[in-house]
């Protein structure tokens, strides 16, 4: 921060720069006081205002005046936000010597926000744009002109550029788009502590509105005016001291105007507000996490209430018609609203029965203000009494059942934290915070949104999302209970232990107190303790071997429990991240329900052994291939140098497909194409083989950053010049997860694999990429599982570790080193750690020796931390 040479920096000048530098480098203490954070953004707004002083030229004529807007004009100015100036000029003065104050000003390293306008393109800028507007609503005199500074602020507070009804309405507007643009959900692991649902901008809402009707643009000024009551301004007062706190930490930790509180800046946030871990694995950042979220919960909760109290205040056309409901509520307008004010007092279960009103109701905006009032003075009534009261228990269980509004109505609960009273164990999990990549929401907003997804499998209009989900949802008897499932599949998290077995528990002592039948409380507990036993299934074992499915299916027991365990299973892994559902997962899970449905219909005592499932799905393949004109020798030839297990996991079409290729291509042979069954590319290699040359075609596809999902390998028998030769079957996805990739990827890749089988034992150039600072702000313990499958004659591998670019290659690289062969591998990636999962056998097909364990986790180990490095 220095003027240029050619202007002098003067005693004043340079003071003031020094004051401001001093300022920012003090931001810690910011974190440390209840009233830090005020204290700071004082301090450094002064700091700046001396320094615009210290600058504003010589030159500046009499009817000139510079004027702090937005953040800075009311004095909260964060340490790299934008510097908002406005140059306020008489019409008749030149605005040529404003350079002579913008340059300096760049020079000293602030990120300046200028407009130059006279009286008139003020009001003219303002009609067109409220954004310009809401900026002269904190306008500020630094220096200049005050008497042309009063003429601003009166017309700013006078109707000619802004009614207060239409004022009201382009800030609802545009905090609907606000919120729209983040799904309408704050509670996501890198919030935008500026932008998000109850982010600093929902109290720069209220407090833009509040001052243009009442001319009260702080929370004490909207307490003093009877808009804030006590309780509701302390909570305002706290969480905005929280935030504000936040952000100067995030600004002076990212060194610039950085509004995501990413992961990278989590961990040092939170020690620096004094959290350390807790022996209960809570650890320090998780803690500090669940207090950003339920300090913002509050800000969100508070802003629906006061911009519905405004609404209601401020609409020049209110549809006042009172339509009773019954003794307790009416309907007021588009608003539900209680008969008196005594009403929680005196009837506490209508606070469970406003919210049934208001999923039964979906043409209801919501509560009105003073109801949502009412509600919160009275949560106290929500005790142990409360919850045994029968009639409480079904008003809960009727939301629950309700035909439609059943998301909506417990989100509601949530906000206004009926859900934690009635739920204790719920509320532990409120802004529960996951620090990992895998976990995109807070505990209770991911499990709210289990809820939803299952609640649009029920509904016509979204059957195209979900199809099979759809069609299954609609053989489902009693969904409820599948909601009830949902809603504590995950209410034990963060207590430590295993939280499906902690949350069954949980889940049953519900049931019983709300007098569930056997059947239901059963069901119910059960899809919690196993809520993860499909995925797991899916993505870490091999489910084309039928000896996988008939434990599973064994473990699930029926059809009706496969297809809850199916819903809640896919709507779970669609609520946990964005990008985490794709089209791999889905043909996994869908192939599962498909393979565990036949064995649970045919039953146990129609179950083939394996001789007669590989001697069957042998004969309908030669019997499919001759159907489409391949020659039957040829293909019966073919057939004979599979192995048998390669019959056990395939069905007759893929075989018939590689045999096709196989019998009209030229060997070796390389197919790129699109797997519909599987929904991802399908990379076919049948070419010899020898040691290493799997994890060579491994590491060509990363170099094409490509995301495998399965792979597999097939040894050939018989090759008439005694090349040992096999198939090699690889399931990718692209960089984004997509099933497609484009035809320059698909030409380039198949070249460079033609070139690995011309000339196997060069090795493949390695690029290696930088892991993201997310990434690296993530830790992850390698967990290294080495499994004897004395059934098939191999040895699995499990690998739990963190991911990174290259680590499949690595992996796999090793393993050759080891001098094993590499059958099958189910590569899975949650978030930033990597669950791969390899089946192996030692160059005698054999399966690995005992011995081996120890030197083979060594090997391992140190491919994971060395290409860490």
């Amino acid at each position: 921060m220095s003027l240029p040479a050619s202007r002098p920096i003067s005693a004043t000048q340079q003071a003031a720069l020094e004051a401001m530098r001093a300022c920012r480098t003090a931001w810690r203490a910011a974190l440390a006081a209840p009233d830090g954070a005020a204290a700071f953004l004082r301090a450094h707004t002064a700091a700046i205002d001396a320094v615009l002083r210290a600058l504003w030229p010589e030159s500046a004529p009499a009817g000139a005046a510079l004027v702090a807007v937005g953040g800075y004009g009311r004095g909260e100015q964060f340490p790299y936000s934008d510097v908002d100036l406005l140059v306020l000029l008489e019409p008749e003065i030149d605005a040529g010597w404003v350079h002579d104050l913008l340059h300096p000003l760049w020079d000293t390293g602030l990120v300046i926000g200028h407009a130059v306008r006279t009286l008139d393109e003020c009001g003219a800028a303002a009609r067109d744009d409220v954004t310009v507007y809401t900026n002269l609503l904190d306008a500020r005199l630094l220096c200049g002109d005050g008497a042309l500074f009063a003429a601003l602020v009166e017309r700013v507070r006078s109707n000619d550029w802004a009614q207060d009804w239409s004022f009201f309405q382009a800030k609802t507007a545009e905090q609907a788009l606000r919120y729209q643009a983040f799904d309408e959900v704050g509670e996501k692991i890198e919030p935008n502590i500026k932008e998000s649902p109850g982010g600093l901008r929902d109290l720069h809402s209220l407090r833009w509105v509040c001052h243009r009707i009442a001319g009260a643009g702080t929370l004490d000024a909207m307490r003093a005016a009877g808009i804030l009551g006590d309780a509701e301004w302390q909570a305002l007062t706290t969480a905005e001291a929280f935030l504000s706190a936040v952000r100067i930490g995030l600004h002076a930790l990212a060194d610039r105007a950085e509004e995501r509180l990413l992961l990278m800046h989590q961990k040092t946030l939170a020690a620096a507000f004094g959290y350390v871990d807790e022996a209960n694995e809570n650890r320090a950042v998780e803690q500090f996490m669940q207090r950003y979220f339920r300090n913002s919960l509050t800000i969100e909760r508070l802003n629906q209430v006061l911009m519905q109290q405004l609404r209601e205040q401020l609409d020049p056309h209110p549809n006042r018609r009172i339509v009773p409901i019954n003794p307790r509520f009416q309907v007021r307008g588009a608003y539900l609203e209680t008969t008196d004010a005594q009403v929680f007092m005196r009837t506490p279960t209508a606070i469970l029965e406003l919210f049934l009103l208001l999923a039964e109701r979906p043409t209801l905006l919501g509560p009105s203000a003073a109801t949502a009032r009412q509600l919160r003075a009275n949560l106290s009534v929500i005790d142990e009494g409360f919850r045994k009261n029968r009639q409480a228990q079904q008003l809960f269980l009727a939301i629950v059942q309700a035909d439609r509004g059943v998301y909506r109505a417990l989100k509601a609960m949530n906000l206004n934290g009926v859900l934690a009273a009635y739920l204790p164990a719920f509320g532990a999990i409120v802004g529960l915070m996951q620090f990992d990549l895998f976990h995109a929401f807070t505990v209770d907003a991911h499990t709210l949104l289990v809820v939803r997804n299952l609640r649009r499998f029920s509904r016509p209009e979204f059957a195209h999302e979900q199809p099979l989900a759809s069609e299954i949802f609609t053989r489902v008897e009693r969904p409820w209970v599948l909601y009830l499932a949902g809603l504590f599949h995950d209410i034990a998290k963060g207590r430590g232990g295993d939280h499906a077995v902690l949350g069954a528990v949980d889940a049953r002592a519900f049931a019983r107190q709300h007098r569930l039948s056997e059947a239901d409380t059963e069901r119910m507990a059960w899809l919690v303790e196993q809520h993860l036993l499909m995925s797991f299934t899916a993505q870490r074992r091999d489910i084309e071997d039928p000896a996988i499915i008939e434990v599973f299916a064994r473990q699930v027991g029926s059809v009706a429990r496969l297809d809850d365990l199916y819903l809640l299973t896919v709507a779970d892994i669609r609520a946990t991240h964005p990008n985490l559902w794709n089209s791999w997962r889905a043909a996994l899970l869908r192939r599962l329900h498909q393979l565990s449905s036949v064995w649970l219909e045919q039953g146990e005592r129609q179950t083939r052994n394996e001789r007669q499932i590989i001697l069957q799905t042998r004969e309908e393949s030669l019997a499919e291939g001759v159907r489409q004109a391949l020659p039957a020798e040829a293909l019966r030839a073919w057939l004979d140098r599979l192995p048998d297990d390669y019959f056990l996991r395939m069905d007759p079409e893929p075989i018939v497909r590689h045999a096709t290729l196989a019998l009209t291509n030229p060997l070796p042979l390389v197919s790129i194409s699109a797997a519909p069954a599987q929904t991802a590319t399908e990379i076919l290699v049948i070419a010899p083989t020898s040691p290493g040359f799997f994890a060579r075609l491994v590491a060509e596809l990363d170099r094409n950053s490509l995301n495998v999902q399965s792979a597999h390998m097939t040894l050939l028998a018989g090759h008439p010049d005694g090349v040992d030769c096999a198939l090699f079957e690889f399931f990718v996805l692209n960089q984004q997860n997509a099933a497609e990739l484009d035809g320059w990827t698909r030409a380039t890749l198949h070249d460079r694999l033609l070139q690995r089988i011309a000339d196997p034992s060069t090795q493949v150039p390695r690029l290696r990429r930088r892991i993201s600072p997310q990434m690296a702000s993530l830790d992850v313990r390698t967990e290294i599982r080495i499994v004897p499958d004395t059934a098939r004659g191999q040895t699995t591998v499990h690998i739990s570790t963190k991911d990174r670019p290259g680590l499949l290659a690595d992996l796999t690289a090793t393993l050759a080193e080891q001098g094993l062969v590499l059958r099958h591998a189910r590569i899975s990636t949650l978030g930033e750690r990597a669950e791969d999962v390899f089946d192996l056998v030692g160059r005698a097909s054999q399966a690995v020796e005992p011995t081996q364990y120890e030197p083979l986790e060594t090997a391992l180990r140190h491919a994971i931390l060395a290409g860490a490095e």
